[in-house]
């Protein structure tokens, strides 16, 4: 029985214990690992070419798991984002392929339960970054930038980020920096990273920026910050006050994207934060 089987044109019945080469009868524990080979094989099955000539290759994956197979990977979003960036890096690398935008894949549970253990559904789609859609509660979702995708390190080498926010040392090491200032503090920011902004507070988690100054009325977490080489992604946790960039509210669960400079309004304009861009 083939491990990838083909529904339609962009949707795909992957079993993993197939994937894996299990033997029959052996239960197959569904991890980073076998999800980013999945995605790998649907990657190769699209045929698409370009006016050019080069693959065009899928941008938004949605991965679909039976609850059993869910639950537990819920928890491990480090290793699949490491994962699946590294084999979708070498899929587009390796076919010198394009892409329509921002490589993004989500994974949900399937609320059907018509998926045993062991088996999933990838559905994938062209998909302009500017139409993606924010993320919704109660699924993973992983977002790639296309660029780094398409374009791998020569050497393979790995890129390691440490889990802890030195904004000076970090920022120090990137060719690329954000700048924020607020009435209060300032920070700079390497690019790549995602941090997480809020008032101060005790056992803050990674990667977190306290907004010196906050008032009661800041959000713990308030907003999480992703620095692009182009752009920033702003991220409004769901039970957070009111962010708005720009003069545009970003919606609870939502997210907006934005080119610098900037200013980012919390709690109805209780904190305002100006983001610019610099070089090294």
């Amino acid at each position: 029985m083939a491990a990838l089987t083909r529904q339609s044109p962009q949707q795909f019945l992957v079993r993993f214990g197939e994937l894996a080469r299990a033997r029959r009868g052996e239960i197959v524990q569904v991890d980073p690992f076998l999800i980013a080979r999945a995605l790998a094989e649907v990657m190769k099955a699209c045929t698409v070419r370009s006016a050019n000539g080069r693959p065009l290759l899928w941008n938004e994956y949605r991965v679909v798991l039976s609850r059993a197979d869910f639950e537990p990977i819920a928890a491990l979003q480090g290793p699949l984002e490491r994962d699946i960036d590294a084999a979708l890096a070498r899929e587009a690398g390796a076919r010198d392929a394009d892409l329509v935008g921002e490589l993004r894949v989500t994974i949900v549970a399937d609320e059907a339960d018509e998926l045993g253990a062991g088996e999933g559904v990838v559905r994938a789609a062209f998909v302009p970054t500017e139409r993606l859609v924010a993320p919704g509660a109660g699924q993973l979702t992983i977002r790639l930038d296309a660029r780094a995708i398409a374009r791998p390190r020569a050497d393979g080498a790995t890129v390691h980020v440490a889990d802890t926010l030195d904004p000076i040392s970090s920022a120090a090491a990137a060719g690329v920096l954000y700048d924020l200032r607020w009435t209060g503090g300032s920070v700079a920011i390497a690019c790549g990273l995602t941090v997480i902004l809020g008032r101060a507070h005790p056992d803050p988690p990674p990667m977190f920026v306290a907004l010196d100054g906050a008032s009661p009325r800041i959000n713990k977490e308030q907003l999480h910050l992703t620095t692009m080489p182009a752009s920033v992604r702003i991220a409004r946790p769901e039970a957070a006050n009111p962010v708005h960039v720009d003069g545009r509210a970003v919606p609870p669960g939502g997210e907006i994207e934005a080119t610098a400079p900037l200013e980012i309004s919390l709690s109805k304009g209780d904190l305002v934060i100006a983001v610019r861009l610099r070089s090294r």
